[in-house]
């Protein structure tokens, strides 16, 4: 999402990593991930395949470069969000983040490319080091916000995110509709944040 104070060079930017990454979803829906090449992105970007590597180093990259792009949005959301509960801000940026991967047809036609490669075994470079920006940015975000030490408010995040990511890539296996992984993710994100809302075992509740 362009900010109101982006210069011409940011928003040139934005708008080739935008086609490069429309331009590799179309391709990847045509002749698939694997046969697809950064030589093929680019081309039909109109860019260089330096331009490419500018933007992204890897295909990889670019296929999970969306969680890098709203980590942003979730922290602005939880920011702007009236709850004082640290968890509450938790959600609202979360949900955001899932309203948005949802929402963008370019992002939600390749769950199952990302589902795949997450079925691997091993967290891809790529999105683990988008993972920990965003976890990062959102905890330091509900920190500043509501003066809860980052350390109580990590594990938030950690578990939301977590949550969120898994039934992402369960959805994507399955190959369910956009609608569906939406609902699937938001009941994830609820379970993992309800421990969050209930008083520790043993706290001492008000007498009626």
């Amino acid at each position: 999402m362009a900010e109101a104070h982006e210069n011409g060079h940011d928003a040139r930017r934005r708008r080739t990593r935008r086609a490069l990454q429309e331009s590799a979803s179309q391709l990847f829906d045509a002749q698939g991930y694997e046969s697809t090449t950064v030589a093929q992105i680019a081309r039909r970007a109109d860019v260089s395949e330096r331009t490419f590597y500018m933007h992204f180093p890897t295909k990889e990259d670019l296929l999970f470069a969306h969680v890098g792009d709203y980590a942003t949005l979730a922290a602005r959301t939880a920011h702007e969000t009236a709850s004082p509960h640290a968890v509450e801000r938790v959600r609202a940026g979360m949900q955001a983040l899932i309203d948005a991967s949802t929402s963008d047809a370019a992002v939600a036609r390749q769950a199952a490319i990302r589902a795949a490669i997450g079925a691997r075994g091993d967290v891809p470079r790529a999105l683990a080091t988008q993972l920990i920006h965003l976890a990062r940015g959102l905890a330091v975000q509900v920190s500043a916000d509501t003066g809860a030490a980052v350390a109580d408010v990590a594990p938030m995040v950690g578990a939301a995110l977590g949550a969120v990511e898994g039934a992402g890539l369960d959805a994507g296996l399955r190959g369910i509709a956009v609608d569906e992984r939406r609902a699937a993710m938001l009941r994830a994100l609820d379970a993992a944040l309800r421990g969050f809302r209930e008083p520790p075992v043993g706290a001492s509740h008000p007498s009626g």
